[in-house]
């Protein structure tokens, strides 16, 4: 898997979140159940995504001690940013939170989900940075280490018995073996194989995906088992066509654009979606829709430009001011 097809599959997963939040409120009716369960399968292609690429990571360059400092960049610097414009917004108009309780949302720590619940992911992935950290960093056999990871999956999967929320722990549970096994299959080496096995294996693959998806959907409703392994499968499935259209030369610049951005979407469109009400503005369905995701994109860029010119601005001060210590160390 390249960059090309990781940010292709983000698009799709982003997509799957959003528009599985529509069906969900209804926004979009169907008769059909299965667009209700869209989210989380965009959320299982996510987790898939992220562990495999720490891992590729890790097999090229190691691990260093700058590895949770990136990763809470990454992740908890736009997110903080957009939650304190959220509770700046309440404050406008007049809704004020407990101290406390904003200091745990702003570091991803608020399992009450007071402000966004679909925010129950930000603890579970920096969770899984640091667990990944930790277990890599470890003298053992890569094999190992994936196992271990597998073992904390095990331990989230049946961690009801701690006192979480129940929309917490029935995420979590939900999702839980996804990390490890995108770190599992980032394990498998393919420079020895012929294009045409690869090619097999792709797409054995993809329709064994398609058929776990299709058996488990009927009983998603009946408990997380079903409901994970339908996941699972249309992850293996999706991931697996992916490969297979880019490895063919075909690809889409629109989901390559989308899943540049699919992070920053992802933290503004519950709130524009559930606060705002930003797809009900207007009367035309179709009109508001529109609207929702120009906003929807437009601040996602602008959130991750900013950003991006800001750290930019940081890190560019930082070298300037290191050169005049070093300078003035030699001067002296």
């Amino acid at each position: 898997m390249n960059k090309r097809s990781s940010e292709q599959l983000k698009g799709i997963a982003i997509l799957l979140v959003v528009f599985g939040h529509l069906f969900v409120t209804k926004f979009i009716n169907s008769s059909n159940a299965a667009f209700g369960y869209l989210g989380a399968q965009g959320v299982a292609i996510f987790l898939i995504l992220s562990g495999y690429g720490m891992t590729t990571s890790f097999l090229k360059k190691g691990m260093d001690h700058r590895f949770l400092v990136r990763r809470l960049r990454t992740v908890l610097l736009p997110y903080s940013l957009v939650t304190l414009i959220w509770f700046m917004y309440d404050y406008s108009k007049g809704i004020i939170y407990p101290a406390k309780m904003i200091a745990l949302s702003l570091i991803g720590l608020d399992f009450q989900l007071t402000m966004d619940a679909t925010m129950w992911y930000i603890s579970f992935i920096l969770m899984w940075y640091l667990i990944f950290y930790l277990v890599f960093s470890l003298k053992l056999p890569n094999i190992l280490k994936v196992g271990l990871l597998f073992g904390f999956a095990y331990l989230l999967r049946y961690h009801s018995r701690v006192s979480f929320t129940e929309p917490v722990y029935w995420q979590w549970g939900l999702h839980a073996v996804m990390f490890p096994l995108g770190a599992l299959f980032a394990l498998v080496r393919l420079e020895n194989l012929s294009e045409k096995t690869i090619n097999l294996g792709l797409s054995f693959s993809g329709i064994a995906g398609l058929g776990m998806y299709l058996i488990n959907l009927k009983d998603n409703a009946l408990g997380l088992r079903p409901y994970m392994l339908s996941n699972l499968g249309f992850a293996i499935a999706t991931v697996s066509l992916m490969i297979i259209l880019e490895r063919f030369g075909l690809y889409s610049r629109f989901l390559r654009f989308i899943g540049s951005i699919s992070y920053e979407i992802y933290l503004f469109e519950a709130v524009f979606m559930y606060k705002l009400c930003l797809p009900y503005v207007l009367p035309n369905k179709v009109l508001s829709l529109g609207l929702y995701i120009l906003v929807l994109i437009g601040s996602s860029l602008l959130l991750k430009n900013v950003l991006r010119f800001s750290l930019s601005a940081v890190s560019r001060k930082l070298n300037l001011n290191r050169e005049e210590v070093q300078g003035q160390g030699l001067s002296g």
